[in-house]
């Protein structure tokens, strides 16, 4: 990502983002955040100019989550922050927006203040040089709260227990902690004509795209898509609760003489996963490799290995394509590299084009979810 800059003038915000390469704008992410259509997302327009591509996004009216934080945090403030960032999360994820696009620094997320309802800005762009991990975000938000001393601060332990002993991040892992910490439980809708479980990939893809789901291989049905969100059972329309003056940061929670060593010491107490009761359906399941579906057949494709190599030549490929002779012998791999992914062509007659950009040869190129990817010809989408 390239520079970023936040004005501030009276009530409203403007934020402005200047690419640098080899970053360029994302027509099909561009076009799904434009006119406010995604309720979380800021809108954005893009300029040209003679110094390049800049994107834009302005708001009235709110404040940002650096300025909420400079008050006192009571566990019910601060839990439904992070309630709302799991939701925003999933919603970019269930629009087939890439997550890692989320511009997730407290000073460039914005909450009303009245309703206490945030928006958040996503850069619709490829090949985002300065992403933020999600895991990284929500692992580092207690750090940059002053918690009021008037309550019982186990829920903090528990919540930066979770990083320690989870190695791989699952936001539905990660929203179960949470409600679990509220004391809330969460009830989720089926389909009365369909009792068998439907997968949490199932969200993921349409049935425009596909006919079954990739990990569990259920039918997508009408049940995968009317899954409620966990925020929308709980509420976060809530007032502001009167806070007392003495405070609490987070190295006094943790008894710990500076915030940095969290990172090595070792948390007492139970385990805070538990079982939430969800009824219908099965929506946290962890989702084993990306995946890619094949346009003319509906098949699935699941890229289980670091270099997944697509082609027509039998003895190297990881999947054929035999019945096709624009196809190149070795035509294009797929990299898993640091839980992000690439693609690169191996100089195919044909090209390859993402999102319909050829891409150059024997370079890699970032493909996120809902990416489309032609071989020569042959049409997939790209699910993560």
């Amino acid at each position: 990502m390239g520079k970023t800059t936040v004005e501030q003038n009276a009530k409203m915000y403007v934020v402005e983002n200047k690419l640098t390469h080899p970053e360029a704008i994302n027509e099909r992410e561009l076009h799904a955040i434009t006119g406010d259509s995604i309720g979380s997302l800021l809108p954005v327009t893009t300029e040209k100019s003679k110094k390049g591509i800049i994107i834009k996004g302005s708001i009235e009216g709110m404040m940002s989550l650096q300025s909420y934080f400079s008050g006192l945090m009571t566990k019910k403030m601060f839990l439904n922050v992070i309630l709302q960032m799991i939701a925003v999360v999933k919603e970019c994820e269930e629009n087939l927006l890439n997550v890692n696009n989320l511009m997730l620094d407290w000073e460039y997320i914005f909450l009303d203040p009245r309703t206490k309802k945030i928006k958040c800005i996503l850069w619709p762009i490829v090949n985002n040089q300065k992403a933020i991990p999600v895991e990284e975000f929500f692992q580092e938000m207690p750090f940059r709260v002053v918690f009021t001393k008037h309550e019982n601060h186990d829920y903090i332990t528990q919540y930066l227990r979770y990083f320690k002993n989870n190695e791989d991040f699952s936001i539905n892992d990660f929203e179960k902690m949470i409600v679990e910490i509220m004391g809330k439980k969460a009830e989720i809708n089926s389909d009365s004509t369909n009792n068998s479980k439907v997968c949490s990939m199932c969200r993921k893809v349409s049935e425009e795209s596909a006919k079954y789901c990739a990990n569990c291989g259920n039918p997508l049905n009408q049940a995968a898509r009317e899954v409620l969100g966990i925020s929308e059972v709980i509420g976060i329309n809530d007032s502001l609760e009167f806070l007392p003056r003495e405070v609490l940061n987070i190295s006094e929670v943790l008894g710990l003489e500076d915030t940095h060593t969290f990172r090595e010491a070792t948390l007492s107490g139970s385990d805070v996963m538990g079982g939430t009761t969800v009824l219908g359906v099965d929506v946290l399941e962890k989702t084993a490799f990306p995946y890619l579906i094949r346009e003319k057949t509906q098949e699935t494709i699941s890229v289980n290995k670091p270099f997944y190599r697509i082609g027509k030549d039998s003895s190297d490929c990881d999947y054929l394509i035999s019945n096709n002779n624009a196809i190149s012998r070795n035509h294009v791999d797929i990299i898993t590299r640091n839980r992000r992914y690439y693609i690169i062509d191996h100089h195919s007659t044909n090209k390859t084009y993402v999102d319909d950009r050829v891409i150059p040869g024997e370079k890699e190129v970032e493909i996120f979810s809902g990416t489309r990817i032609k071989l020569a010809n042959e049409d997939f989408v790209f699910y993560q």
